[in-house]
């Protein structure tokens, strides 16, 4: 497969896929055509890279279909100025999409080898905003680099932990799946504004991703 190939597929795939699920974020929609997404997959999924299917990293983590990421992204309504931190990284395909939004991105996962590719991956574009670190346990965030304009998980959560909400700033905000078991584990990517101490959530959209077990209560 060759550069011209993959060009033609990002270019489809963001007219089939990510215009038709209601995405109106321009500068958004200009990273997910700029982002040359098959540097992130493993050569074995080539063919799978613009298709609207989940892509398999390891036993129990997923590349998130790219109109659902897409759909998640454009809740967010990030700002140029805006600093954020993304956790469960994987290989820094989200990253490298909201690298090109940003003022700065950290990117925390708790596998060591999807870190060094994440690494890789983003100083291979050249990327200079973004930094990516390993976390033992997600759940934990990355305070040292706190606090955030905003938390995007990228993963399902039962529940949004007390030291995250401490890691955002004043008014900032978390976005991620929620996936309790009282609802028959079917998911809702949410919005959670800080609060003084406490979190208020907006449900946006229902939809199931892969769980993120960090976060299993």
């Amino acid at each position: 497969m060759h550069e011209k190939f993959f060009e033609i597929a990002r270019s489809n795939m963001v007219k089939n896929q990510i215009l038709p699920n209601n995405v109106k974020d321009r500068d958004l929609i200009d990273a997910l055509l700029e982002i040359k997404k098959e540097i992130f997959v493993p050569k074995k999924d080539l063919d799978l890279v613009y298709s609207d299917r989940d892509i398999l990293i390891n036993n129990e983590r997923n590349i998130i279909r790219t109109f659902v990421v897409a759909k998640m992204l454009d809740k967010c309504n990030f700002k140029k100025n805006n600093s954020i931190l993304v956790i469960g990284c994987l290989t820094g395909y989200t990253l490298a999409i909201i690298s090109k939004l940003v003022n700065y991105v950290f990117g925390v996962d708790n596998d060591k080898n999807l870190i060094q590719i994440a690494s890789e991956n983003i100083n291979n574009l050249n990327i200079l905003n973004c930094s990516v670190f390993y976390k033992k346990d997600l759940s934990t965030g990355l305070e040292k680099s706190a606090p955030y304009d905003k938390i995007f998980i990228e993963g399902s959560v039962e529940k949004v932990p007390d030291n995250l909400l401490k890691q955002l700033k004043d008014d900032g905000e978390i976005f991620t799946v929620i996936k309790k078991k009282e609802d028959n584990y079917v998911g809702e990517f949410v919005r959670g504004l800080r609060i003084d101490s406490g979190i208020s959530i907006e449900k946006f959209f229902n939809t199931n991703v892969n769980e993120l077990k960090d976060f299993i209560i």
